[in-house]
């Protein structure tokens, strides 16, 4: 795992249900923001609004742009780098428990 010595992207979070078990995160990242390198218990929902990320897990590095979408299942690790300003990202936890 490398040190992570750039900023976050600037993160907004709304949690629902009786135990907060659905997020939805809301993303905006100038260029050079990395996002923590991290793993969840639970599936994540990427969908990229606008811009261009490097999206690194444990099977490799894509790059995506544009409109897309990505299911990052639980358990995989992942660090996003931002490639383009503005960049803007939903996250979607859909049951976090």
């Amino acid at each position: 795992m490398e040190t992570n010595s750039h900023p976050v992207p600037d993160i907004s979070r709304l949690f629902i249900g009786a135990k907060n078990e659905f997020e939805v995160e809301t993303v905006f990242a100038q260029k050079g923001a990395v996002s923590p390198d991290e793993s969840h218990s639970f599936d994540e929902i990427l969908v990229l609004l606008e811009g261009e990320i490097e999206l690194e897990t444990d099977s490799g590095v894509e790059t995506l742009s544009g409109l897309t979408m990505r299911t990052i299942p639980a358990g995989t690790r992942h660090v996003s780098r931002i490639q383009t300003t503005p960049t803007r990202i939903v996250i979607i936890h859909p049951d976090r428990l």
